[in-house]
Formats: structure tokens, sequence, C-alpha cells
């Protein structure tokens, strides 16, 4: 008893810290409230080209908003799905679908507007809003997970190790120590930044690093166990991490994960999915494998799928002019791996926007004791440093907000010995503030609708009705693909979550088929591709033949028997 009531008051002692001061607002970013203000005068604006709804809500009861545009009937169109705010501390991510959204509606150009004739954009801009909400919160720290308490380091006990706020300043930042056993030191491009020592280079460490705060439960490790359970991006069903802190108990276990996999389950019409998150895919496509693709569970794209990914890839780079990207893998459990490998669609994933790198002298030299000194050089070699490569940009931009500067502490866990607190703000390498996505919007835009543009397009020609005599006739036709892109993924032929090309003969009272199948299945068209079709009927009047599926739209065609 006496341990436990000097650890909550040694914590109670601790805790005004967290609400000293609040952390300054991401900048032009929306909360929850204020992004759903948005997208519902969006949608009442749009005449009758926009509607909102919601598909579920996160475990605080927060509304996960799904944004439909295109005119007509969404169902009955071939669909993209745009999907942002999964990792919740990814920002500019829910900003820029929203923003693409806003553009597709206003556009009036031509190209646009026929994609929102002949096609439908679903838009969730964001499925985690409880992560999402710690941007905006008293105390800002980058957040992943729900509202969900967890037991993180499985001592029986929740959220009992949280972040503390050790320099007053509303956010979480870095907890640097000295120590001879450290493994960290000040980056030769940038002093503000820490990096691994290098023995090959003859670097000895001189940093403990570790997240801002205490040791609170006393069991060797910091904020180990606080707010932010369950991270849905963790939480999908392709290569789910068990056991690991922040991926739930099980995979789907959380309202966030299954309001997104309901829906897709239920929107047969999706034929790609285009995911604003962490991971990237589109600036450089995965190759395909044939070791990853031989085993009972696939974990590589099979080889025609990865022929359309890097297809898809170069058509991404064309439009955006995006380059220098850095590697952004695929983390376990992730939803843009599920939708392909579980749910068989297209599945596409981009940050939207990265660093670029620049060649610019950043405005002064920083060492450890914070004292500026001369301008930095112009070379590029801090650019291998994703964190050295964001400090360079934001100099020459005159970003200030984005740092701050190591300040010592007095640290009850390491009394005697020089502890300070900085390093880069919560959100801040990730979301920059909203002016700087407007280009990149507009060039996502550009490849959204060149994507539309290139998807299957199903036609039925060359159709021939010939009468045989004794009210007999022969009909002949060729299916053919005329989109730049397959009618499917042959994953999705393999898991059997999508539905399989159709052509069928309609017939009317006292008309049959006297020889050929009247309804015809098959796996994927690929681009170009034709197939030849002939039915033997014994009747008068009309047929119709149609031809296609939920991903590629259905095309008629009304035959008179002659």
């Amino acid at each position: 008893m006496k341990h436990l009531f000097c650890t909550a008051f040694f914590i109670s002692l601790w805790s005004p810290l967290v609400q000293a001061q609040s952390a300054p607002t991401p900048p032009g970013y929306q909360d929850h409230a204020q992004l759903s203000a948005r997208l519902k005068t969006l949608a009442s604006r749009s005449g009758n080209a926009a509607t909102v709804e919601s598909i579920g809500k996160s475990l605080s009861g927060k509304d996960i908003w799904l944004l439909t545009l295109g005119r007509g009937k969404a169902t009955a169109k071939p669909a993209l799905l745009l999907v942002a705010g999964i990792d919740g501390s990814h920002l500019a991510g829910t900003e820029m679908a929203v923003e693409l959204a806003e553009k597709l509606l206003s556009s009036t150009s031509d190209s646009i507007r026929r994609v929102l004739d002949t096609k439908t954009i679903y838009v969730l801009p964001l499925v985690s809003p409880d992560a999402q909400a710690q941007a905006f919160a008293k105390l800002r720290f980058e957040r992943t997970g729900n509202a969900r308490d967890t037991d993180d380091d499985r001592d029986g006990r929740l959220n009992e190790d949280p972040f503390d706020d050790l320099n007053r300043d509303g956010q979480i930042t870095q907890l640097r120590i000295e120590d001879p056993t450290g493994q960290y030191v000040p980056s030769k491009d940038d002093a503000r930044v820490l990096v691994k020592a290098d023995p090959a280079k003859g670097e000895t460490g001189r940093y403990l690093v570790l997240s801002e705060g205490v040791d609170a439960d006393k069991d060797g490790q910091f904020n180990e166990d606080g707010e932010g359970g369950v991270a849905p991006d963790k939480n999908f069903t392709f290569d789910y991490p068990f056991f690991t802190p922040g991926s739930g108990e099980m995979p789907v276990s959380e309202p966030e994960n299954r309001a997104l996999l309901d829906f897709l389950a239920k929107s047969p019409n999706v034929y790609a999915v285009l995911t604003f998150g962490p991971y990237n895919n589109l600036s450089e496509a995965p190759k395909f494998d044939r070791s990853k693709t031989a085993k009972r569970i696939i974990t590589g794209l099979l080889e025609k799928d990865a022929t359309v990914g890097e297809q898809v890839s170069k058509l991404y780079n064309a439009q955006t002019s995006l380059k220098d990207a850095p590697a952004q893998p695929a983390t376990k459990g992730n939803f843009a791996q599920t939708a392909y490998y579980h749910h068989g669609r297209f599945s596409f994933s981009t940050p939207g926007w990265w660093v670029p790198k620049t060649t610019a002298a950043t405005p002064a030299r920083r060492d450890s004791s914070n004292t500026s000194t001369k301008p930095g050089p112009a070379a590029k070699s801090g650019d291998d440093n994703e964190d050295v490569r964001f400090l360079k940009w934001a100099d020459a931009n005159g970003l200030t907000n984005v740092y701050v500067n190591w300040t010592p502490v007095d640290h009850p866990d390491f009394p005697g010995r020089k502890a300070e607190v900085g390093g880069l703000v919560p959100f801040a390498r990730q979301n920059p503030p909203v002016r700087f996505l407007v280009d990149n919007v507009q060039k996502h835009v550009q490849f959204v609708t060149a994507l539309a543009g290139r998807m299957p397009q199903i036609e039925i020609v060359n159709v021939r009705s010939e009468s045989l005599g004794s009210n007999l006739h022969r009909i002949t036709a060729q299916v053919v693909n005329r989109g730049l892109l397959p009618t499917g993924s042959d994953m999705g032929d393999r898991v059997r979550w999508v539905p399989k090309m159709k052509v069928e003969l309609k017939l009317a009272d006292k008309q049959s088929v006297v020889s050929g199948r009247r309804i015809m299945l098959r796996g994927p068209m690929a681009a170009g591709e034709t197939m030849d079709v002939t039915f033997l009927v014994s009747g008068s009047g009309r047929v119709t033949l149609e031809a296609g599926n939920a991903m590629t739209g259905i095309n008629q065609q009304e035959i008179n028997l002659k």
C-alpha cells in the first residue's frame, strides 16, 4: 500500500505539468467538429453531385463520415475509394482527401465532369477520429491509437504510464540523458537531431534517448502504457501483428476497422482503393516476387497485378511529378494491404506530401547548446536523415514552431544527471502547414482523374443476328474491354471477394437458348481483351445481351431476332 500511495502521490505532483500550457493547434488543420461541418456544407452546396453520411462511429462515439461524389445512382457505377486518417498522426492525408473532393466538385473541366458522370468517388477522410483528436488536445503527442484502454506492457493495469510534459509546453517531444552507455550523438549535419553513433566512423554514443516523461510505474520503461489504445492501421487482417502494442487483442477488434471493412464488403462496385497514409507503393511499385506467391499464404503481388501496379505507378509519377519520396514500407496489419490481399481490390497508397530535398543553405547551424553559429553548408548529405531533411526545409521556409530547443530539466528517474527535453514537435514532419499542400492536392486531382479515365470499359460490339429458319436464330457478338486497365485483379479472382465478369443473354417469354450458355462467368479481362460469344436462340422478338460487373458497369445491347 505504501508503494502504491507513493507512486500515486508522485504522479499527482507531475500531473499539473500536463495542463500547464496548451500547444499551438497544427496550422490550418481542422478537428472532428470542424471537419464534420465542412463535409456537410460541401454536400449541401454540390447540388446532386455529393452526399455525406456516417458509416459508423469510433470507440468514443465520433462519426466516421463517408462523402460520395458523382451524379446518378452511386452504387450502379464503377467506383474508386479514397481513404485517409487511418493513421491518426497523418493529418495531411485527411486534409488532402477533403481538398481533393472540393476541387473535383468545383471543377469545370470536361474530363472531371465526365468522371463524376460515369464513376463514383467514395471519400472516407477520417477513419480514426479518436487518434487524430490528440492533435487538438491540451497535451499534444503523436497518437495512432483509438480511445480504448489497453494494457500494452501486460502488467494487469491500464494506461498507468502515460506521457508527462516535463517542460510544460503542452507537447511531448524527446528526453535525452547524458550517459556513457547511450547510443546516440548529435548529427554532424544538424546538431539538433540525434542519430545513432557509428563505431565504424569512430563515433561513441553520448545520450540515452527516451520519450518525454517519467517511469510512473517503475518498471524500467518510459511511457509504454498510456492513452491511445488500438491503432486501426495495425488492426486489419493481412499480416496482423499478434501480441504487438497497439494491434489489439485480435484482428478487426475495433469499431473503426469494422466500419471500413463492412463498407468495402457491401460495395462491390469499388474497383480500386487509394489510401492517403504513411505507406507508399505509388512512387515506386512493389516488384513481383515469385517466392512470395508460391506459398499457401500469399505475401506478394500476383504477377499480372504487379504489372498493373507498375503501370499505375508510372501514371502517378507522370501526373504528380513528385520526386525524392523517402522509403515508406508497409506496416503489419495495415489497410492498404488488406484491401488487396484479403478483399481483392487494386490498392494504392501514398503520403501525398513529403519533405522535398533541398540544397539551399540553412539559416544557421546549431550545436547541442542551442547557440546559433555560422550558416550551414549547402551539401545534400543530411537528406538521408528524415529529421535533418525536414529541418533544412523548415528553416528554408521560415517555419519556427517545428522544433523545441534542448532544455535542461530535473528528472526524478535520473537524479544528479544532465537531462534535457527537446526535438521535433508532434505532427510536424508529416503535416506541413496546410498552405504547403495546395499544389500537391491539385496534382493528386490530376492523378485520380487519369486513373478513373483508365478504368475498364466494357463494350459489346460486332453484334449479329442470323435467322436459321424454324424460328431459330444465331446470335454472335464480341465483348471487349476498351479500358487501359483489367476488369479486376487476379487476387480478387482468387479470394472471391469481388464479382466475376458476367455475360448474360436475357430472354422474354417463349424464348429459349438451344445452344450456348445463357450466363457465362469468367475471371478478369485484360486491357484490350476480346471475348467471342455465340448463342442459338428459339423464339421471336427481342433479347438483351449484358456484359460486365459492378466494378466495370453493365453494358447492354438489345438484339432483334430476325
